[in-house]
């Protein structure tokens, strides 16, 4: 009985609180013009929010939507902020270099005897080894991590506030810009708006940086052995397969990178998963302009390969987007070029054309990045070899024998 005394007086004391708060709020309202301009912007925000898309956690990878809100237009434009998504590529003019000699060595799986696949595992010839590579090279990590900073965007600085329909056209704009400097691009589908990385910007951003690198690589193939163009890309491949597997590590803000980073800053922390290792393998071989490499994605924007234009020997995993045959890599397991997982077999894969491989960054402008193919299924095995493309300041290389 005593404890139900308790809980009705409880109940009395919450009830009379509840009423004399809501009479100093009434006396307030009437007496106090401020705090009607704090309850009357509540609720204007309260109405508003429901007429914008909200901002959520963005996917881990592939597109994220981008926020637009209509209303009286007046919120000031919160890209339009100094520094809204951290410096950009300019502030590598001002960097002291921080260059450290690094040392790679890794063995070329191209070059291991293979007896059969049992699924996704191979089974090697007894006893047999593939080419050792290695070779040294420069990376300035104060560059690395400068070029990982100016790459992404804050998701909070980019939703739109408009009043009208000329007045959405304008602001996209002004956003388009800022996020261009940032490896960032918008584009329209039927969902609305979306925001995907500049795959041709992250690539341009890191040619000059990337080609001593490169450089490497091919002297030590063609030292140990390689001859003709599959034999060197292979060198490529294999090399991007041998960095840890995983997401790099935070560079120290809170911008948002779609699940990539800059090739650079992959090699600085010698990490990267599969679209982040796509990417710098692309970009090591334009800054030399070996072959001809585009991004492969599937459907849900989980998984990417790669796609080199080489020449093509019997059992390689296959796409021919626009009448052009490229090779399949991956580049999160240490296989073949040319052999791809089970699972993704079963994919209908995209492609990513990147510009030509004569494109350069200019400055802070991106290249044009063309439109993705229609998704289309692997080709399960080559019929026959594709042509051989041609390479910049050399002869075309014979087609490898191996």
């Amino acid at each position: 009985m005593k404890s139900g005394t308790t809980r009705i007086e409880r109940a009395l004391w919450a009830l009379a609180l509840a009423i004399t708060a809501i009479a100093i709020g009434v006396v307030a309202w009437r007496r106090e013009p401020a705090v009607r301009v704090l309850a009357g912007g509540f609720i204007r925000r309260a109405v508003a929010a429901e007429t914008r898309t909200p901002l959520g956690v963005p996917p881990e990878s592939g597109p994220v939507r981008l926020p637009t809100c209509r209303g009286n237009g007046t919120e000031r434009d919160p890209w339009l902020a100094p520094g809204a998504h951290g410096p950009d590529l300019r502030a590598l003019a001002a960097l002291s270099q921080d260059v450290e000699q690094r040392r790679w060595t890794w063995e070329d799986v191209n070059t291991v005897p293979i007896v059969r696949w049992d699924g996704d595992t191979r089974v090697v010839k007894p006893g047999s080894t593939g080419r050792t590579l290695t070779f040294r090279g420069p990376i300035d990590v104060t560059r690395a991590l400068a070029m990982e900073r100016a790459f992404g965007y804050e998701i909070d600085r980019a939703v739109i506030h408009y009043s009208d329909d000329a007045d959405l056209i304008g602001k996209r704009a002004s956003l388009d810009g800022v996020l261009a400097l940032h490896g960032v691009q918008r584009r329209r589908t039927q969902d609305g708006d979306v925001l995907s990385p500049d795959y041709e910007w992250m690539i341009a951003a890191s040619l000059d940086d990337l080609r001593p690198l490169a450089l490497a690589i091919l002297a030590e193939a063609h030292h140990r052995g390689a001859s003709g163009l599959r034999d060197e890309f292979g060198a490529f491949a294999s090399f991007v397969q041998q960095l840890k597997y995983g997401n790099t590590p935070d560079p120290g803000d809170t911008k948002h990178r779609f699940g990539l980073s800059m090739p650079l800053w992959c090699l600085a922390t010698d990490t990267g998963d599969c679209d982040t290792r796509a990417v710098l393998l692309a970009a090591l071989t334009r800054s030399i302009h070996l072959c001809e490499v585009h991004l492969v994605r599937d459907a849900d924007h989980q998984h990417m390969l790669a796609a080199a234009e080489i020449p093509v020997i019997p059992g390689d995993r296959l796409v021919r987007p626009n009448g052009h045959t490229f090779v399949l890599v991956e580049t999160t397991d240490d296989w073949p070029i040319g052999h791809v997982a089970v699972r993704t077999r079963g994919e209908r894969l995209q492609t990513l054309f990147l510009a030509e491989s004569g494109s350069s960054l200019n400055g802070l402008k991106s290249g044009a990045q063309q439109q993705p193919s229609t998704p289309q299924p692997i080709s399960m095995r080559a019929q026959r070899s594709a042509p051989v493309p041609s390479t910049l300041g050399r002869s075309t290389p014979a087609r490898s024998s191996r």
